[in-house]
């Protein structure tokens, strides 16, 4: 389930099939079973550990660009360490974390390349990749993955705090990836990845659409994917 090429690991991720990608355009969310092998994903759970084990931190909660980032356990409570930008090369294993990064720029290209979910392009240079490690009773309680607003868009261009000129053009998230590396989770364990649907606009700004929300499977080598609100 993996080959190596001039020393780099590429994991071979499966392709999305038709149907997924239609429900990542109707729905706005798709969960992808086995899109890694257990195998693949037992190599990556242990260079998480080694990665946090040399540069994790406590996961915060609000926005560095307004001043709000925080430690606050009682919505967030997980470690996370960055995969892209990337850790030290001692840390763990280059090979595997370069593998990831392939099969994710993969999954980049094969979602501009379908005629649905019909997505915008998108930006090979600005993927962010982290582990996230949760503890036994580690949470993250219902948020707004992509706000609307400034904090959803990074400006291009040098910051003018640098000195440089800030661009007209921005750049937004469009699409939020999870990759589970649990071994053995069952659905007595909790932890389920809740969706909650997004706001009817037709409803108004602050009228929130229907309450039912989706649980998505957890279990070693799926993958689940969101997408922005158009």
């Amino acid at each position: 389930a993996a080959e190596a090429c001039r020393g780099v690991m590429i994991l071979l991720a499966r392709p999305l099939r038709t149907g997924e990608l239609e429900r990542l355009h109707r729905h706005r969310y798709v969960v992808v079973p086995d899109w890694l092998t257990r195998a693949q994903t037992g190599r990556l759970q242990a260079d998480a550990v080694a990665v946090d084990a040399d540069s994790g931190f406590e996961s915060a909660v609000g926005s560095v660009n307004f001043g709000t980032a925080r430690v606050d356990t009682d919505v967030r409570r997980s470690r996370q360490c960055s995969i892209y930008p990337p850790p030290r090369n001692a840390a763990g294993s280059v090979t595997e974390r370069d593998g990831l990064v392939s099969a994710v720029n993969g999954l980049r290209r094969e979602l501009e390349a379908a005629a649905l979910p019909a997505l915008p392009r998108l930006a090979p240079f600005e993927t962010e990749l982290n582990y996230l490690l949760y503890p036994i009773g580690g949470h993250y309680k219902r948020h707004l993955d992509q706000p609307r607003g400034n904090s959803g868009w990074q400006r291009q261009g040098r910051r003018a705090a640098d000195g440089g000129s800030i661009s007209g053009g921005s750049l937004r998230r469009v699409v939020s990836f999870i990759l589970y590396l649990n071994d053995e989770w069952e659905d007595a364990d909790g932890g389920a990845l809740r969706i909650f649907p997004a706001r009817r606009r037709e409803a108004g700004e602050g009228a929130e659409g229907e309450e039912a929300a989706v649980s998505a499977a957890v279990s070693a080598g799926s993958a689940a994917a969101a997408a922005a609100a158009a």
